[in-house]
């Protein structure tokens, strides 16, 4: 099974092609949602799920879900999947799965970056 891909999830546009950079310099293929919702869609395909091995995620955003939500739904259905959380917003966290990184915005680049490879040699 080829894990070559990553899921970028951010309201913000620049945030998330910043994000999405970040990960292409690790080699890894990006797709983009604008919410969390749109990546739960896109997780709930089983095929597509098992190229996934990671996602990088805000906390806030519009939709039914946050982005913890969607954290806990990748850490529960696709464990093999590295997780990022983001956010500026420190006080509404709450439980992160355990195998979650949180990296505070604003973030460097190479900290996405250095994830994605970890995540892309693990996968």
């Amino acid at each position: 099974m080829l894990r070559n891909k990553a899921l970028v999830v951010d309201d913000e546009a620049m945030i998330r092609m910043l994000a999405a950079e970040a990960v292409l310099e690790a080699g890894l293929e990006v797709i983009e949602c604008g919410n969390a919702d749109g990546a739960l869609d896109y997780l709930s395909n089983s095929s597509r799920a098992d190229e996934v091995c990671l996602v990088v995620t805000d906390v806030r955003m519009p939709g039914t879900l946050n982005g913890v939500e969607l954290a806990h739904y990748v850490a529960e259905h696709c464990p093999w999947v590295h997780i990022i959380i983001t956010s500026g917003w420190h006080d509404d966290l709450g439980r992160l799965p355990p195998k979650a990184e949180f990296l505070p915005k604003p973030w460097l680049i190479n900290r996405i970056t250095q994830t994605a490879q970890r995540a892309r040699a693990e996968c």
